[in-house]
């Protein structure tokens, strides 16, 4: 984020003035800048006076940019520079004009700097200039497809059960809330290896920019805010409003990004030692296990704490550094899957599949499922019967 020269920040270098324009013992020069490089920094003995013309300016300014850190600011106002400052103007975007007012005798010297500083613009290195095709599918077991291979990307979200794959030669397992990318070109087949039915979705797309080596070959456990891109992009996938195509498009490329920074963020975000992850992570996986075990029945907060002898605080924190949601809104929304995937079978009305989740009435439990959906249960159950007969 940068500063504006407007700030307290800036005080330390100079101030916002147009005073100087009185001063007609200034020499005035107006210069124009094309180049978003800085290769050199100058000082001047005097107090100095710069007054933007056109385009955006950004201003580079330390005491000594051998010794200091070089700052920024963004200049959009006249200002004054303290004698013995280094600095020097670069556009932010196209060319910049600007005028220099120098008192007259002043004398300036230059220092070339040891390495140049280079204006990072704000551009998307990424793109998706187009979903070929999307469908969630719901496959019994043993289900095999004997593979492809085609030239786009083409990513795997397993929502329930699992699914093994062979990526050239390699085979990998994606379970329930992870997925998988398949590059351009890359050979793949799946196979449903869970004992239960096993749903899925893939959306297969033309993109730029990825890092094939960061996000391809390897089987990603998804965030909460990778399945938020998820489910947001199946919402928008059903409705038939302007834009919504768009909507697709960045709910997917925001779910790559995702994918991309997942490594970085985790060495940001884990403050703990190896050992400590370990145990964490394994006493996660027993949490969610059985939370999964136990969704047909109340399942109070203490009575977690209480299984696994931990306390209410440290179960939040759990599920805060983890799966970044409170519990009590992981067991929701597990509840909230779980009758989508009964919906699908078919074999229990509405009401009943509200009962035997332990929502307090069925109206209780339509609003949530619209909520988090966006769909009522009755118009998905209508969809999956639709998809069916279709």
């Amino acid at each position: 984020m940068y500063n504006k020269t407007t700030s307290t920040n800036y005080l330390k270098y100079g101030k916002v003035t147009d005073s100087f324009r009185k001063n007609a013992d200034l020499a005035v020069s107006t210069y124009t800048e094309t180049v978003d490089t800085a290769y050199e920094m100058r000082a001047y003995n005097t107090d100095v006076y710069i007054e933007p013309m056109e385009g955006m300016v950004l201003l580079r300014i330390a005491k000594n940019p051998v010794l200091d850190e070089v700052e920024s600011f963004a200049l959009h106002r006249s200002i004054s520079i303290k004698h013995g400052n280094y600095f020097v103007l670069v556009p932010m975007h196209g060319s910049i004009v600007f005028r220099l007012y120098v008192p007259q005798g002043a004398k300036s010297t230059i220092i070339r700097l040891e390495k140049p500083i280079h204006y990072d613009h704000i551009v998307s290195k990424i793109s998706i200039s187009e979903i070929i095709a999307y469908y969630y599918v719901v496959k019994q077991p043993a289900y095999f497809f004997p593979g492809e291979v085609h030239n786009f990307y083409e990513l795997t979200y397993v929502d329930t059960g699992e699914v093994q794959t062979t990526v050239q030669g390699t085979l990998y397992t994606i379970k329930a809330g992870q997925c998988m990318l398949y590059g351009p070109g890359q050979f793949h087949d799946q196979k449903v290896t869970s004992d239960e039915s096993c749903s899925y979705l893939t959306v297969v797309f033309q993109a730029r920019g990825l890092d094939n080596e960061r996000i391809l070959d390897r089987v990603f456990s998804c965030s909460r805010t990778m399945i938020g891109n998820i489910e947001t992009f199946v919402k928008s996938s059903d409705e038939n409003i302007p834009y919504h195509y768009d909507q697709m498009i960045t709910d997917l490329r925001s779910l790559i990004i995702e994918m991309l920074q997942l490594d970085y963020q985790k060495d940001m975000v884990k403050a703990t030692t190896p050992i400590n992850q370990y145990f964490e992570s394994r006493l996660m996986e027993e949490i969610i296990a059985y939370i999964n075990q136990h969704l047909y029945q109340p399942l109070p907060i203490t009575e977690i704490c209480e299984q696994f002898s931990i306390s209410r605080s440290t179960l939040q924190n759990l599920f805060k550094n983890n799966m970044e949601i409170a519990p009590k809104q992981y067991i929701n929304e597990a509840k909230l899957n779980r009758s989508r995937n009964l919906i699908r079978k078919g074999d229990h009305t509405i009401s009943e599949i509200a009962s035997m989740l332990g929502f307090t009435s069925i109206h209780y439990f339509s609003r949530k499922f619209t909520q988090h959906y966006g769909v009522t249960p009755s118009e998905f159950s209508r969809k999956i019967y639709d998809e069916k007969e279709s």
